[in-house]
């Protein structure tokens, strides 16, 4: 239970307190990241509930997103823009840490996010109801695993809060993350689901390979956009197969 709350800890803003973390808890929690994406998930589909009782449809979407933004304070989001002014403007290995460690937003990043966002609002917007509520509650549980797969390369920096990951991670992390994932991709959605989730773990990879050839490893920024592309490209695909006949819906419901 207590590196569970870590975990929440860690990638929300739920106001939970664990006193005494060490890098080793850090490290030791990435087995749950698949569990608290549920547990967002969860969160995210109850209050669109809740709102789509006293607003009309997509501003009920759209203020969902603003709630999922806001339960991870931006978190992911910071790590995109990061990541990106990283890879862009980086000359060599160290400019690119150096670019991404720093607290200021560059262009590049500044776009990644708004593209980002309006991608998402625009799918979420998209999407036939029935789709909406199971597409919010598996695809923060997708991008939480990828997190996972990205943290089992090494480490670009040599300290930093990423580290504790990689020092101290689980040997269970990917095949829960992996099992965690299909079961909540096919669960929800069957072969659309997985269809999904291979579209948003393809660009994860690319993400992740341009990573690998400019800084020659991950850092938590990386993770973060990780996350955040892994999420966009479901909700792109689950959006793009619900033009499919509804008797296709009618097997993947």
């Amino acid at each position: 239970m207590r590196t569970l709350l870590v975990a929440i800890q860690f990638l929300t803003r739920v106001p939970i307190t664990v006193e005494g973390v060490t890098e080793r808890d850090v490290g030791r929690s990435a087995v749950f990241f698949p569990v608290v994406g549920a547990l967002v998930g969860g969160a995210l589909l109850g209050a669109y509930l809740l709102l789509a009782l006293l607003l009309p449809p997509v501003v009920a979407r759209m203020v969902t997103l603003l709630i999922w933004i806001m339960l991870a304070g931006a978190f992911h989001l910071d790590g995109l823009a990061d990541t990106v002014d990283g890879l862009y403007g980086g000359k060599d290995r160290e400019d690119a840490l150096r670019i991404m460690k720093d607290p200021h937003v560059g262009a590049m990043g500044v776009i990644a996010i708004v593209s980002t966002l309006l991608v998402k609002a625009a799918a979420l917007a998209s999407l036939p109801e029935d789709v909406f509520r199971g597409a919010i509650v598996v695809t923060p549980v997708l991008g939480h695993a990828a997190m996972v797969l990205a943290l089992a390369l090494p480490y670009a920096r040599p300290a930093g809060l990423g580290k504790a990951f990689a020092e101290h991670r689980s040997t269970l992390d990917v095949p829960f993350a992996s099992v965690a994932t299909l079961g909540a991709a096919f669960g929800l959605f069957k072969f659309a689901g997985l269809a999904a989730l291979g579209v948003g773990l393809l660009c994860a990879t690319v993400l992740v390979g341009m990573a690998w050839r400019k800084i020659r490893g991950v850092t938590g920024d990386v993770c973060g956009a990780v996350n955040e592309l892994t999420e966009t490209a479901a909700l792109v695909s689950l959006t793009g197969l619900a033009v499919l006949p509804s008797w296709f819906w009618r097997w993947h419901l």
